[in-house]
């Protein structure tokens, strides 16, 4: 997995959220233990990366459950359609 530089200059985002979304940012930000709203998305981009990464060299991605049954997981637009 490549690493990312730590960031010396920043950028200001601004987003506009539905009140619904917001509300799932903010409970996922607690379930995480993120320290902030910003490093919750930082790491969801993170990981949104490598799997468009991984996607588009022809890996699967599956589930395993406690009892070992798996389920193919399928990430929307994590690769462009093919023309």
């Amino acid at each position: 997995m490549r690493r990312h530089k730590p960031l010396t200059e920043k950028i200001r985002v601004t987003l506009d959220l539905s009140p619904e979304f917001y509300g799932h940012l903010e409970a996922l930000e607690e379930r995480t233990g993120a320290e902030s709203k910003a490093q919750l998305l930082r790491e969801a981009l993170r990981l949104y990366s490598y799997v468009v990464d991984r996607a588009l060299d022809g890996a699967q991605f599956f589930s395993r459950n406690k009892t070992g049954e798996e389920e193919n997981i399928v990430f929307l637009g994590a690769i462009p359609a093919s023309n």
